[in-house]
């Protein structure tokens, strides 16, 4: 019993993630942000349990892989899609908006396959992780849905909703070198001044900091490039 916990947590972000599609369908976003939240939560306690117990086999990488497509991947592309922009322009914009939004779920799949079978070492994430991608469009639509200001920032929003799904989709399948909680003390410096500022950002400017702070994180990678800072 023990030994499947793992695969128990997995299985909550599935189940979180596939709860929040729905109630995203039913305009009960707050309720999906609470459990893309929890999504994220299982989703690093399930790996971190798994190598803790001995027990991260082929199965648990598989389910892994199945429940981040859902909860990071379909789910951030129906948030784009029910950006209040969806009911803007006519037919063809509004199938281009549609296609656009599911590139973000496409490339997600793409990118957690790519992962799978990534023999490189794991110290640092070789392109953006699909769970950061995710919690970067869910922040982004919190805080459009908490301000209630969608008349006033409609262009804005109608940009960002074709533009978001073309830098995720890059973001997630070029290679940068990003930082995680396994790499060595340059790369994790990196990455913890830049959660410090966009944790400081949330209670200053909202939750609009957090995807600010997930945008920074791949623009480090950028930047890393050249500078090999990490």
């Amino acid at each position: 019993m023990v030994q499947n916990i793992p695969n128990l947590l997995t299985l909550s972000n599935l189940l979180m993630g596939t709860v929040a599609i729905m109630a995203t369908f039913n305009h009960s976003f707050m309720l999906a942000v609470y459990l893309t939240g929890g999504c994220l939560i299982a989703d690093i306690l399930d790996g971190a349990l798994a190598r803790k117990l001995g027990v991260d086999g082929e199965l648990g990488i598989q389910l892994d892989s199945l429940a981040d497509v859902v909860s990071f991947g379909v789910l951030p592309a129906l948030i784009v899609y029910h950006f209040p922009t969806n009911f803007l322009g006519s037919p063809f914009e509004q199938i281009g908006h549609l296609i656009f939004s599911a590139m973000i779920a496409v490339s997600a799949g793409l990118r957690l396959a790519r992962f799978n079978v990534d023999t490189r070492p794991r110290e640092y994430f070789w392109g953006l992780a699909t769970p950061a991608g995710g919690i970067l469009v869910t922040a982004l639509g919190w805080s459009v849905f908490i301000k209630n200001d969608f008349a006033e920032h409609m262009d804005v929003l109608n940009y960002i909703s074709w533009i978001l799904p073309v830098f995720l989709a890059i973001a997630y399948q070029v290679a940068l070198k990003l930082p995680g909680l396994k790499s060595p003390k340059p790369g994790l410096w990196t990455m913890i001044v830049i959660a410090v500022l966009t944790v400081v950002g949330l209670f200053v400017i909202g939750p609009i900091a957090i995807s600010l702070g997930i945008f920074v994180y791949v623009m480090a990678g950028v930047v890393n490039l050249v500078i090999k800072w990490y």
